[in-house]
């Protein structure tokens, strides 16, 4: 890949990680020192993601022996979903215990970089469940809860497991530009993912319903905008 198109990305990708600093201090702000309620009360909203956590830790452990293969095929799975995202031809899906491969051709070039590392910040399970959550029953989405904590904790060790500058998906590219390129998508991993479980309030102050992860990604945009507002109108 030519260095121009490494230099670009990494700018662009700085701008996202800047704008998105403030909106993610003001997400951890709000779970962690909020003002209505005491923080332990804050993380209540989390607490059946924590149990699908713990449930996970325990299946993972009873699956060992295939736990291998399971996360090779969740990795070469993600490049082959961001990859048709893309529009990319997908040739051959090959996924075993120890390693996997994809291969693919399509003339956008510039999508090599998001397919190449998507397995290392795209929780995709996570958020094809996140999708849908919205449209769930209140009263009854605490076991839809449990299922995305499990998806969460098994990306999460996912990662863990994978990222090594070893990994081909990693050190085709600059291993700082790879690794900036993951810690930023994982600052919009936080600022989408948590405040989905947010309960929005009807006009009685009563719970009536979910952010979903269709507006997370509005407000994060919008956040955008007013950061770029508010450093425009600083320099004019």
């Amino acid at each position: 890949m030519k260095k121009t198109t490494i230099i670009l990305t990494a700018f662009i990708i700085g701008i996202i990680f800047l704008l998105s600093l403030p909106y993610a201090w003001e997400i951890l702000t709000t779970i962690f020192n909020p003002k209505r309620v005491t923080m332990l009360g804050q993380l209540e909203i989390y607490k059946w993601v924590s149990v699908g956590a713990v449930i996970y830790m325990v299946l993972r452990r009873l699956m060992k022996n295939n736990m291998s293969f399971i996360e090779v095929f969740s990795h070469e799975f993600t490049h082959t979903v961001v990859a048709l995202l893309f529009n990319r031809k997908i040739h051959s899906f090959q996924a075993g215990e120890q390693a996997g491969v994809i291969c693919t051709s399509g003339k956008r070039q510039y999508a090599l970089i998001p397919i190449s590392l998507a397995p290392y910040c795209f929780p995709i399970f996570t958020y094809l469940l996140l999708s849908i959550r919205w449209m769930l029953d209140f009263h009854g989405v605490w076991i839809y809860d449990i299922l995305i904590g499990i998806t969460i904790c098994f990306h999460i060790c996912c990662f863990k497991t994978q990222m090594s500058c070893q990994q081909p998906d990693i050190n085709q590219y600059p291993l700082l530009f790879s690794y900036f390129y993951i810690v930023t998508m994982w600052l919009i991993n936080l600022c989408l993912i948590l405040p989905a479980f947010f309960p929005n309030m009807n006009g009685h102050g009563t719970t009536q319903f979910h952010y979903g992860i269709w507006s997370c990604i509005y407000r994060l945009l919008q956040n955008w905008w007013v950061t770029i507002e508010s450093v425009v109108h600083s320099i004019i």
